[in-house]
């Protein structure tokens, strides 16, 4: 029995092993005071503001509650990049997030995004957000060419309570999923949207993916007469492998 025992600790502490050389970042957020506005390794930008906050949370007593204002300038972004993430062709993501109230029909947002150098030379923004009636949608930017292109779901964005946001990005195969609460909402290979098209034609329509130099979270609304947002995340993960 006792033999037993150290056999299934070892497996554990394999298993547990191998499982932490699959994580790019995890971060709860515990680590930080209430109030604090700098996140290391994270970086900030726009207006908008960014601290630990206590009044709402998943696991432990804290979360990061961001605050973003009308128009680009005034949003509220945090950003992670590491030379580890940049050597991947594929990763996955996963955080808890409360929105109390999401953009409103015709404002274009953006929540989540994967950006960096393409193979062909141009930068390229790769997002999750949304712009009618509060639904979710891919979202693919490029400079100096011009791309803007958009695949939009049917499915609204929670509001006023935590849900779970994972998301896929593999820049071999130009492809991106998203699940809200383990349901997968949207497959860019697999079509799973209503409208799909690009404002711009700068890179024929094709959705060319970037090498992973940054990751960002956080909110901006692209356009004014939205009014602002209060968003909080919790428990982010980067990771090799599928969460």
């Amino acid at each position: 029995m006792k033999k037993l025992s150290v056999i299934l600790v070892l497996l554990c502490l394999c298993s547990c092993k191998e499982f932490r050389n699959q994580i790019i970042l995890e971060d709860d957020f515990e680590t930080y005071r209430v109030g604090q506005t700098t996140f290391f390794p994270w970086e900030t930008s726009g207006n908008g503001t960014i601290e630990i906050d206590s009044l709402k949370h998943v696991s432990g007593n804290k979360s990061l509650k961001f605050v973003s204002r009308e128009g680009y300038d005034n949003r509220a972004f945090l950003s992670f990049s590491s030379e580890k993430l940049m050597k991947l062709d594929e990763y996955y993501g996963s955080l808890k997030m409360f929105v109390e109230e999401a953009s409103p029909n015709g404002v274009h947002w953006t929540m989540i995004q994967t950006s960096g150098k393409t193979a062909q030379g141009f930068h390229a923004e790769v997002r999750y957000g949304g712009q009618h009636h509060k639904c979710l949608m891919a979202n693919y930017d490029t400079n100096p060419i011009k791309s803007d292109c958009w695949d939009h779901t049917k499915v609204k964005i929670p509001e006023n309570e935590w849900f779970v946001v994972n998301w896929y990005v593999n820049r071999k195969t130009n492809n991106m999923r998203l699940w809200i609460n383990k349901e997968l909402v949207h497959d860019l290979k697999e079509h799973q949207s209503f409208d799909k098209g690009c404002l711009e034609n700068g890179n024929n329509g094709e959705w060319s993916f970037p090498v992973f130099e940054k990751v960002t979270l956080g909110w901006v609304d692209y356009q004014t007469g939205g009014g602002n947002r209060k968003v909080w995340i919790d428990d982010v993960t980067l990771s090799k492998e599928k969460l």
